[in-house]
């Protein structure tokens, strides 16, 4: 009599037979999945998507990642006099050629074997000698009171060959080689002797922290910003274009090559700046909450009475004319991701910060362009060919942070073509053509039922929180928040420092960069309600000036999230994942059909695409506010790549943290419920050798108690019926075993 154990054996080898039919398949399916994917930009690519082609993980096996190895940041070793003391990584890993790269907050550069996690090469970066005692005479200062944190870091390909590129805190440009480690080049951008004498109308200080910076390789042209501070002693905030040219063809150092400033001068001396700068432009747009209007054709008359002396420098002066300083500033670089370079069509894609103080705009009437805006650059001349303003006259403190995407060849409208997709701190999400700047479709998470959404979910405003009409002048015109308020009583309470509820409060509604899947033309977007009480203070002579925003703020703790799928072709909600209790910092990353979403309470979520689902939750010991990279290793095994800890005080404690490596294993454990729950649905999806399946899941059921899972590449490259043989003879052997 033939044993059920015999005739398992005769078809295990029949399964054989078949997977040989298959060799030539998986032969080639293999060698494109195990192709080489890097993670050399900030966000993943030139354009900022924060998506990585591969189809090693998936929905099919995300449930098995794992960790793979981990490495621990060390301490800040450094001195408080040095500045820079912040601890941990708090940025996106890079990963290119199998070897992982980031920088701590405190300037050392790690190169890891991504396979191993073995240190290969570091190198620390420090300032020039005497540049601590220049700085401390010339117009910048530290924010976060002595410790910075990094936001970004590339490898470009200049000259044929790569670079690890770095702008540091003190704004110096270093090219390191990335196979040692050396400094290839480094060279100091903004020197404060170059500021003092080289921006016209500076009445203010620079940030020392995270400038934002990208190149142009084929121009060999690097655009960065100032990061000026945003409170009354905020400086005249500008973009300039470092030509690297001179030392890519080995004739010398880079050269500053043009200088465009994004206010007006902050000494009265241009009152016409912002009628001329909009006059200018290809495109000028300001948000009224419900359409970007078009300040172009605003009627001379109007746009003399809103935007003549924007900023109101002139009229300060003429009230205070010995003040030495101006109480108003901004429209530097806000925090966060990628800027683009549009090689194709020559234009740097830039954002920027708010207006400072944020909270009371007593000293700067009027619009206040550029801060909150996008503005397109041409790179060659630094013209800026067009720009957004996201929030007109803002007094909330919400910026344009975050990264920029531009989605190639998507699907708008029912037409394919190229966008630019940006979400600001109001939480707005925008679809905008990357040509003109017009707007193609926005979403807005105040309102989510409007665009197919939960009304449950989405951002809560509070009271005074709204959008103000940049065609008004009296909206224009608000010295702060609630300064509209009709009712005496509660007008009153404002204008005495008495606290209001405000959400979105400073931290605004967006505080992460978004994702694109080009596969399902979706864009992921993390938006969250942080309420926070809020008292307005007093602003202008006879206060104090440093970091003064004008305001007294303190969070309330009832916070939470939603993440959305949105569909890029028309801006309507696909679907939503709530998150209680928790806000939200950093920003999500996609591929194959996953989003993974790190969280501050120490968890990494993988959800499915398409659906919202989670499928996956791992646990680490810190915080997480950034997403991971996703890459692969020299064996062509790809990874996630995630620092936990490192970032400001505010989203969590100051830990060292670490970096982790997750992937998927060879061999696993699983429950029998799991494995029961698995195989069921391989046996509901395909037909193949029925009969055996439903061995292979009696023997589950009444002896199996692990299972060798074959090799990860196996689910990413084959069809679900060649899965279900490997699987199931695999399963066979093992009970026979038993």
């Amino acid at each position: 009599m033939i044993s059920k154990i015999d005739m398992l054996r005769g078809e295990v080898f029949g399964i054989a037979l078949v997977l040989s039919m298959t060799t030539l398949f998986l032969t080639s399916t293999i060698a494109y999945a195990q192709q080489t994917t890097d993670w050399s930009y900030y966000n993943g690519n030139k354009w900022g998507w924060n998506y990585a082609f591969q189809n090693q993980i998936g929905k099919q096996n995300a449930q098995f990642v794992e960790v793979k190895w981990v490495f621990p940041v060390p301490a800040n070793p450094g001195d408080p006099a040095k500045f820079f003391v912040t601890e941990g990584v708090g940025l996106i890993p890079l990963v290119y050629k199998g070897v992982v790269y980031f920088m701590t907050n405190w300037n050392r550069v790690y190169a890891l074997d991504a396979k191993s996690g073995k240190t290969l090469w570091f190198r620390d970066l420090s300032p020039p000698a005497d540049w601590i005692d220049r700085f401390k005479s010339g117009p910048f200062a530290m924010y976060y009171s002595f410790g910075g944190h990094y936001h970004q870091q590339y490898i470009f390909e200049l000259g044929g060959k790569p670079y690890i590129a770095i702008v540091t805190d003190w704004y110096e440009l270093f090219l390191l080689d990335p196979l040692t480690g050396d400094i290839r080049l480094r060279y100091l951008i903004l020197d404060p002797e170059w500021v003092k004498n080289n921006v016209v109308g500076n009445r203010g200080v620079y940030h020392l922290i995270s400038p934002n910076y990208i190149i142009d390789t084929k121009r060999n042209i690097l655009v960065t910003m100032t990061n000026s501070r945003h409170s009354q002693d905020a400086g005249r905030a500008f973009i300039i274009g470092v030509d690297l040219g001179p030392w890519v063809r080995g004739e010398g150092q880079p050269r500053i090559k043009w200088i465009t400033y994004t206010m007006p001068p902050q000494d009265g001396s241009d009152p016409m700046w912002s009628i001329n700068s909009v006059n200018s432009m290809k495109g000028a747009w300001a948000w009224d909450g419900e359409k970007l209007v078009d300040l172009k054709a605003m009627p001379d008359d109007l746009k003399m009475q809103i935007l003549y002396d924007d900023w109101g420098f002139k009229r300060f002066y003429e009230q205070y004319p010995n003040e030495k300083v101006s109480y108003a500033g901004g429209a530097g670089a806000g925090f966060g991701g990628m800027f683009v370079a549009d090689e194709e069509r020559g234009l740097t894609y830039v954002y920027t910060n708010q207006p400072g103080p944020f909270f009371n705009a007593t000293f700067r009437p009027g619009p206040n362009l550029w801060s909150d805006s996008i503005l397109a650059i041409d790179t060659e001349t630094g013209r800026i060919v067009w720009a957004v303003s996201t929030h007109p006259h803002d007094l909330w403190d919400w910026d344009c942070a975050w990264n920029i995407v531009l989605a190639k060849n998507a699907l708008v409208k029912n037409q394919k073509r190229d966008v630019l997709l940006k979400a600001c701190k109001n939480g707005v999400l925008m679809a905008l053509d990357p040509d003109s700047g017009s707007l193609l479709w926005a979403f807005n998470p105040w309102h989510p039922e409007r665009y197919g959404g939960n009304p449950a979910y989405g951002v809560k405003p509070s009271k005074y929180a709204r959008f103000l009409n940049p065609l008004d002048p009296k909206d224009m015109n608000w010295r702060w928040q609630g300064e509209w308020e009709t009712d005496p009583a509660s007008s009153n309470a404002i204008k005495t420092h008495q606290p209001i509820i405000v959400n979105p409060g400073p931290l605004g509604a967006v505080e992460s960069d978004i994702a694109y899947d080009p596969e399902r033309n979706y864009v992921f977007i993390a938006t969250y309600n942080i309420p926070y009480k809020l008292s307005i203070q007093n602003c202008g002579p006879g206060t104090q000036r440093p970091q003064n925003n004008c305001g007294s703020s303190s969070r309330l703790g009832k916070e939470n999230t939603t993440i959305y799928a949105i569909d890029v072709n028309n801006g309507r909600v696909v679907w939503e994942h709530f998150i209680p209790d928790l806000p939200f910092r950093g920003g999500l990353t996609t591929s194959n059909g996953l989003v993974f979403v790190p969280l501050i309470d120490g968890t990494l979520r993988i959800l499915d695409a398409d659906n919202g689902r989670e499928l996956k939750r791992l646990v680490f010991g810190g915080y997480i506010v950034q997403p991971p990279s996703i890459a692969a290793d020299v064996d062509g095994k790809v990874k996630l790549f995630l620092a936990v800890g490192g970032a400001p005080q505010i989203w969590g404690p100051q830990l060292p943290g670490f970096v982790v490596a997750l992937g998927l294993p060879e061999v696993i454990a699983e429950r029998t419920v799991i494995q029961e729950r698995t195989f069921i649905q391989i046996q509901t999806q395909t037909q193949v050798i029925t009969q055996l399946q439903t061995s292979v899941v009696t023997q589950v059921q009444t002896q199996v108690r692990e299972v060798e899972v074959i090799p990860a590449w196996v689910y990413g490259t084959t069809g679900i019926a060649v899965i279900a043989a490997i699987t199931a003879a695999t399963i066979a052997i093992r009970g026979r075993r038993k």
